[in-house]
C-alpha cells in the first residue's frame, strides 16, 4: 500500500510540475503545446545499452519509437534515431556513430501554426522543443497539432470568404455580425465601382457591338472563379505547409498552365456559342475565346502569386488575398476584353 500511495504522489508531483513548466510559455507556442513524456538516450551509450533503457521506460514515454539523441549534464539535443534504425545496429556500436545529426526542432516560443507547418511538411509524428541553450525540454506529437490545423485552416477560410476569423460568428448579433462582414464587402464595391469605369471608357465600342456586353459577366465570372479556386489551394496549401515558398515560380507556373487548359477549353465552347447566336460580327467568336482564355489564364496566376507574395512579406495570405484577388481580376479581366474587342473588330 505505501509503495502505491508513493506512487501516486511521485505521479501528482511530476504532473505538477509539468503544468508549472508549460504554464510559463503562451498557450498557442511550442512550449504551450508540449509534452515532457519523449524518449532521450545519451550519445555515448551503446545500442544494447539503449535497447534496456528503452524497454525499461518505453510504457512511459510518447513516441516511443522516435528516440532523440542527447549529451551534456543539460541534455543538449545532438541527433533523432528511430527505433527501427536502432534494432539494425551491432549492440556494441555507439549511437552517436548511427545518429541523425540533422534533427527538425523548434523553440519554446515558436508560434503553433508553425509547428504545424512543420509537422506537416516534413510528415513527422513528433516534433522536439528546445531551449535557448538547445536543451531537449519537451516534445511536440502531431496529435496536438492536429486541432491547430483545424482551427488556422477554418479561420483561413472564413476570412478569404469575408466572414472574418470568429469561428461562432452564428453567434454574434446582427449588428456585431454585419460590422464584421462590412470591410470586406466595401472591398469588393469598390472593385465593381472600377470596374464600371472601365466599361464606361469603352462606351463607344459598346455602341458600335452591343453583342460585346452580354458575354461581360461570363468573362469576368470564370476569371473570378478560377482566380478563388487557385487562391484557395494555395492558401491551404501554405496553411498545412504542403506548398514551399522558396519555390514560387514553379507553383505558380503549375497553376498558370491548368488557367491555360481550362480557359482553352472554356474559351473555345463560349466562342462557338457567341458565334452561332450573333452571327455578326463574325470576329465575336474570336474575341470572346481569347477573353475568356486570357481572363483564366491571368486569373489562375494572380490567385496564386498574390496570396505567395503576401507570405514572403509576412502578411497573413487569407486577410488579404480575397478581396484584392477578385477586385484586380474582375478590372483587368474587363480591360482586357475591351481590348482585344478593338483591336480584332477595328472598333
Amino acid at each position: 500500500m505505501k509503495d502505491i500511495a508513493r506512487a501516486k504522489d511521485l505521479d501528482k508531483t511530476i504532473k505538477s510540475t509539468y503544468q508549472k513548466l508549460v504554464m510559463q510559455y503562451h498557450p498557442e507556442t511550442a512550449g504551450g503545446l508540449m509534452s515532457p513524456d519523449f524518449m532521450a538516450l545519451d550519445e555515448e551509450l551503446t545500442v544494447g545499452d539503449a535497447i534496456k533503457k528503452v524497454q525499461e521506460r518505453s510504457e512511459e514515454k510518447e513516441m516511443a519509437f522516435y528516440l532523440y539523441i542527447t549529451h551534456g549534464d543539460e541534455g543538449q539535443l545532438s541527433g533523432v534515431l528511430s527505433l527501427r534504425e536502432l534494432l539494425m545496429h551491432p549492440p556494441y556500436r555507439q549511437l552517436s556513430n548511427i545518429m541523425n545529426p540533422k534533427v527538425i526542432a523548434v523553440s519554446t516560443d515558436t508560434d503553433q501554426e508553425e509547428v504545424a507547418h512543420i509537422v506537416s511538411q516534413y510528415n513527422i509524428l513528433a516534433v522536439p522543443v528546445v531551449d535557448p541553450s538547445y536543451n531537449l525540454i519537451g516534445i511536440v506529437t502531431v496529435d496536438d497539432v492536429i486541432d491547430v490545423i483545424r482551427e488556422e485552416a477554418t479561420e483561413d477560410f472564413l476570412q478569404m470568404a469575408g466572414a472574418g476569423k470568429d469561428r461562432e460568428i452564428l453567434l454574434k448579433s446582427t449588428m456585431d455580425n454585419a460590422l464584421t462582414r462590412a470591410p470586406w464587402l466595401f472591398a469588393s464595391w469598390i472593385g465593381g465601382i472600377l470596374a464600371a469605369v472601365v466599361i464606361s471608357l469603352f462606351e463607344h465600342e459598346l455602341q458600335k457591338v452591343l453583342a460585346l456586353a452580354a458575354f461581360i459577366p461570363i468573362v469576368m465570372g470564370m476569371g473570378g472563379n478560377i482566380g478563388t479556386q487557385s487562391s484557395t489551394i494555395v492558401v491551404r496549401g501554405i496553411a498545412t505547409g504542403r506548398i514551399n515558398i522558396n519555390e514560387l515560380a514553379k507553383v505558380v507556373f503549375k497553376e498558370m498552365k491548368v488557367g491555360v487548359i481550362l480557359g482553352t477549353f472554356y474559351g473555345l465552347i463560349l466562342g462557338i456559342v457567341a458565334h452561332f447566336t450573333y452571327g455578326q460580327p463574325i470576329q465575336l467568336g474570336l474575341v470572346v475565346g481569347l477573353a475568356v482564355l486570357f481572363a483564366m489564364t491571368l486569373a489562375a496566376s494572380v490567385g496564386t502569386f498574390v496570396p505567395l507574395i503576401l507570405k514572403r512579406f509576412d502578411i497573413d495570405a487569407a486577410v488579404a488575398t480575397g478581396p484584392f484577388v477578385t477586385t484586380s481580376i474582375d478590372i483587368i479581366g474587363v480591360f482586357a476584353y475591351f481590348l482585344i474587342a478593338k483591336t480584332l473588330m477595328n472598333l
